[in-house]
């Protein structure tokens, strides 16, 4: 698709008879400046969706892993199994700020100026938390 829209770009700049010929060349260049500058954030966002799915899937899985392995008559969480869930936590927002911040700008206004403590809350204020709330536990996540 994209060689398709340079060709059909070069012939446009080729039947322009008005223009002379370097003239034709420059625009050429900066059409293709403007065809890669435009794939490069294409790929960034692509970049950035990929992470998001792969820090998602695993946080899935270690969160699957930690609470098969819990007693399903707990009602809190002893302080090794705090630990640990804090811990799948954190790496959990990490990896979402860290994906977000290496694509900053390629993303969507309203998300280039998501902070660290953005992400946070939006963990802490999921779904997921709000059922663990029962369990009483206690992260510090910075």
């Amino acid at each position: 698709m994209l060689n398709f829209m340079i060709i059909l770009l070069w012939i446009l700049t080729l039947t322009m008879h008005s223009i002379d010929w370097s003239m034709k060349k420059i625009l050429f260049y900066l059409l293709m400046a403007g065809c890669f500058t435009s794939n490069a954030a294409f790929a960034s966002v692509e970049q950035y969706v990929a992470a998001v799915e792969k820090t998602s899937t695993q946080y899935k899985q270690d969160t699957r892993n930690f609470f098969s392995s819990l007693d399903a008559r707990q009602s809190s969480f002893t302080p090794e199994q705090q630990t640990k869930f804090c811990a799948i936590v954190d790496t959990y927002i990490q990896q979402l700020y860290q994906a977000a911040d290496q694509n900053r700008e390629s993303l969507d206004r309203q998300f280039r100026q998501m902070t660290k403590q953005d992400v946070i809350n939006q963990v802490m204020s999921s779904k997921e938390m709000f059922v663990l709330k029962k369990y009483n536990l206690q992260c510090d996540f910075k």
